[in-house]
């Protein structure tokens, strides 16, 4: 069981420098595993804020694999150190759980080219953190094997 209570600064500075990110993770790819390759070298303790199905649902489509399983997968990853539940599309009650140093975004889920903020932008400033953009990986993503698979 993952603890959702907030850190206080010397929680913060004892797992050293904390990078948040989150997302679907669904029918997990290459793409995913180099943004959160990246995410992990900005800092010493990766936190993946994992949409439930039901958020990933409202925004997206139902996810192919349940979140329990999307978790599972996670947590296996050498550069996750933590995964946690994103109930809400916007991170920012997460970020002030967890207070980041950094919140780093991939693009999706309320951030694309061209997008001038991100979400939980005034959160991660809240809580004296930065934003990090992570750059889309073109020529993989689930919604294209979603549709291979239905070709």
């Amino acid at each position: 069981m993952v603890s959702h209570k907030k850190k206080t600064p010397q929680k913060k500075k004892r797992m050293g420098k904390v990078v948040y990110t989150y997302g679907v993770f669904d029918l997990f790819h290459s793409g995913h595993v180099q943004l959160l390759k990246k995410a992990k070298k900005l800092g010493d303790h990766l936190i993946v804020g994992l949409f439930t199905d039901e958020v990933a649902t409202g925004f997206k489509r139902a996810p192919v694999i349940t979140y329990e399983h999307r978790k599972k997968v996670l947590e296996h990853l050498t550069m996750v150190d933590q995964v946690i539940a994103q109930k809400e599309l916007q991170p920012d009650t997460n970020i002030l759980k967890v207070v980041p140093h950094i919140l780093a975004k991939g693009p999706g889920a309320g951030w694309g080219e061209g997008s001038t903020s991100i979400p939980g932008e005034k959160s991660i400033k809240k809580v004296g953190g930065k934003i990090v953009r992570l750059p889309y990986h073109h020529g993989i993503s689930t919604s294209e094997i979603i549709k291979k698979i239905k070709e």
